[in-house]
C-alpha cells in the first residue's frame, strides 16, 4: 500500500523511480530516488534522499543528503549532513558538522562535533566528542595501523626487489 502526500511538484525528469517536491511524506513504498525540500519517510525503502530536511523513521535508505537528517530505527548506508540525529539507527558511513548519536551502531563516522549516549562505531573521527564512546579503532588507533601498515610494506616491497635484483 502507498500513501504519499506531494505539495507543489517540481518538474520530473519522467523517471518513474524518481519523486520530486517541495514536501513529502511516504509511507510503506518505495521508490528509488525523494527529492525535496521536506522529506518525512516512514516504513520505507529508498535509494537515495536529497532534501533540506530529511526524517526517517522505520525505514531503510541507501543514501541520505539532507542539511539535517533525522533517524528514528531505521538502517541507512551513506549519509552527509550538517546535522545528523540519530536514535536506535545504524550506518555505514556518517559524514557530517554535527551528530547526535543515540543507541546507534556505525561504521565510520567523521563529524566535528560528537554528542550522544551509546555511541558505537568501529572508527570516529571528530574533533569533540561528548558522551561515552565504544569504538574499535580511534584517532590514534588509525594512526598506529597507518604506521604498522607503512612499515609492513615498505618491508614487503623491500624484500621484492631484493629478490628481484638476485
Amino acid at each position: 500500500m502507498t500513501n504519499f502526500e506531494s505539495e507543489q511538484p517540481l518538474p520530473a525528469e519522467n523517471n518513474p523511480g524518481e519523486i520530486e517536491t517541495s514536501h513529502y511524506n511516504l509511507e510503506d513504498a518505495g521508490p528509488d530516488r525523494v527529492q525535496a525540500e521536506s522529506i518525512r519517510l516512514s516504513q520505507c525503502g529508498v535509494g537515495r534522499i536529497d532534501a533540506v530536511q530529511a526524517r526517517v523513521s522505520d525505514s531503510g535508505v541507501s543514501q541520505v543528503f539532507a542539511e539535517t537528517a533525522e533517524l528514528r530505527d531505521s538502517a541507512i548506508g551513506f549519509v552527509q549532513a550538517n546535522s545528523v540525529e540519530m536514535a536506535g539507527s545504524g550506518a555505514g558511513i556518517i559524514v557530517s558538522q554535527a551528530a547526535t548519536l543515540s543507541n546507534s551502531r556505525n561504521g565510520l563516522v567523521i563529524s566535528r562535533e560528537v554528542h550522544g549516549s551509546q555511541v558505537n562505531a568501529v572508527v570516529l573521527l571528530a574533533n569533540k566528542v561528548d558522551g561515552p564512546v565504544e569504538t574499535l579503532v580511534d584517532q590514534r588507533g588509525l594512526v598506529l595501523i597507518g604506521i604498522v601498515a607503512g612499515a609492513v610494506l615498505g618491508t614487503v616491497f623491500s624484500l621484492f626487489r631484493l629478490f628481484k635484483r638476485h
